[in-house]
């Protein structure tokens, strides 16, 4: 088919003619990810329109009479439809080995011929955070849930709540609760803050490294907007080494700090104290203060895994959701004209895609407090919402297995990330497609009588 030839086209002038033209912020290890990102997107997405149109092949065969002949053949019909989904997700298969072996070798080509910012810092960050597949673990913040029950309980016996009309102990102590989180997400001028780690199953032999991750959002910073404090890892009390790391960051934006893996306790815990004072002796003391927001965490990062390995897995996650919308292609080619199917293919695939973005969407326009007829614009908004969640029951969301970015920024793709694709995906979903497919097929009338 030619579609096919221009996909396949456009799938290799993206990940041959990218590594020429790529340039991202300018660093080696830039270069290497932007390319991963545009490649493995551009890949996913045509991938995705050709395995739509490769079922094009059983319109045809309605259309020029050639499944007339077939179906004299001792074929059962759920055999031609199982045949056809194969048919695809072997082409689909081929050329996403093949897209695959060739972003790894362009990977190694950029790596090799990209002229590094710093060659130290480049080869360090291109090796430790990118071309490997680190696990991330969140810090465990504080139970504050007692101290929070302790000032509930302290305001009741004030009456600070007899005025209260709608009293909800819950509520309040949920409120407290995230009043004293807050409070500690802060770090005032010269304080100290701890954050813990636990399970954390890194190799702790010699010349092994952990990174700590963050990101901090900084009021009354300094004329440079470049703060600076200090990290110590470790916990001496459990016979750790502790290493201190004075850092300059610039405000509002990642960081990463690499210590020796042997921080990490006999019992896989991990201390990371954090000191809002500037540790460079005849620098000025800037009175700043420090927030870490819960949604950029501090994390502790370690390697589990290869870049290779780290690919494969991606790869696997892109072919489960190639392997269901080719069920769906099917399913809608096996009952409709193709003009039909294909926009209806591409409807589910839009629908997989942005379901995150369009229940953002619609619960913007909703308004949670009124009733379904209030308004006409609440009764859309709801009847949508409930129509939307119903399609999902069969719809996935595409975006909960999109593992691109994650592997792009060197996280492991886990392989229970995996697994749950191949179960939900392929072996559900894919499945009732499929079935509804070979049921739909078996009714439809596809003989000639001939006098």
């Amino acid at each position: 088919m030619k579609v096919a030839l221009v996909m396949v086209a456009l799938i290799g002038l993206i990940v041959f003619g990218l590594p020429f033209s790529v340039v991202g912020d300018g660093s080696q290890s830039g270069a290497v990810q932007s390319f991963m990102s545009f490649g493995l997107n551009a890949t996913g997405l045509l991938l995705g329109l050709l395995t739509i149109f490769l079922s094009r092949s059983v319109a045809d065969e309605f259309v020029h009479r050639q499944i007339f002949l077939v179906m004299t053949k001792p074929v059962a019909r759920w055999q031609y439809v199982i045949g056809k989904w194969l048919g695809i997700v072997m082409l689909d298969g081929v050329f996403l080995l093949g897209s695959g072996l060739t972003i790894y070798g362009m990977v190694h080509y950029i790596k090799s011929t990209h002229p590094p910012i710093d060659d130290r810092f480049d080869e360090f960050k291109l090796n430790n955070e990118v071309l490997v597949a680190r696990h991330a673990l969140k810090c465990t913040p504080p139970d504050f849930r007692v101290p929070a029950k302790a000032e509930f309980e302290r305001n009741l016996e004030e009456g600070m709540y007899d005025d209260y009309t709608d009293f909800n102990a819950k509520d309040i102590q949920r409120s407290l609760t995230k009043k004293y989180e807050a409070q500690w997400r802060v770090v005032g001028p010269s304080e100290l803050r701890v954050f813990e780690f636990s399970n954390v199953l890194c190799n702790r032999s010699k010349g092994s490294e952990i990174q700590i991750r963050y990101k901090t959002d900084v009021s009354a910073y300094p004329p440079d907007e470049v703060f600076r404090a200090e990290w110590q890892v470790g916990d001496s009390m459990k016979g750790t080494p502790v290493y201190r790391v004075p850092v300059r960051h610039v405000i509002g934006r990642f960081h990463s700090v690499a210590v020796p893996a042997d921080a990490v306790a006999d019992d896989h815990t991990l201390a990371v104290y954090f000191s809002n004072k500037n540790p460079f002796e005849g620098e000025p003391q800037y009175k700043s203060v420090i927030e870490f927001r819960k949604s950029s965490e501090v994390e502790v990062l370690f390697v589990v895994g290869s870049f290779e390995g780290n690919l494969l897995r991606l790869l696997t996650l892109i072919m489960c959701k190639l392997m269901f919308l080719a069920a769906v292609a099917i399913l809608m080619t096996a009952v409709f004209s193709f003009p039909v199917a294909c926009l209806a293919s591409l409807t589910v695939y839009v629908l997989a895609g942005t379901r995150a973005f369009i229940l953002e969407a619609m619960d913007t326009t909703n308004d949670e407090f009124a009733g379904m007829f209030s308004s006409l614009n609440n009764f859309f908004a709801q009847s949508m919402l409930m129509l939307y969640d119903a399609l999902h029951k069969v719809i996935p969301d595409f975006g909960y297995y999109n593992a691109i970015e994650d592997f792009v920024n060197g996280r492991n793709v886990s392989l229970v990330w995996v697994l749950d694709g191949m179960f939900w995906l392929v072996f559900v979903k894919t499945s009732i497609v499929l079935g509804v497919a070979i049921l739909l097929f078996h009714r439809r009338e596809v003989a000639e009588i001939s006098v």
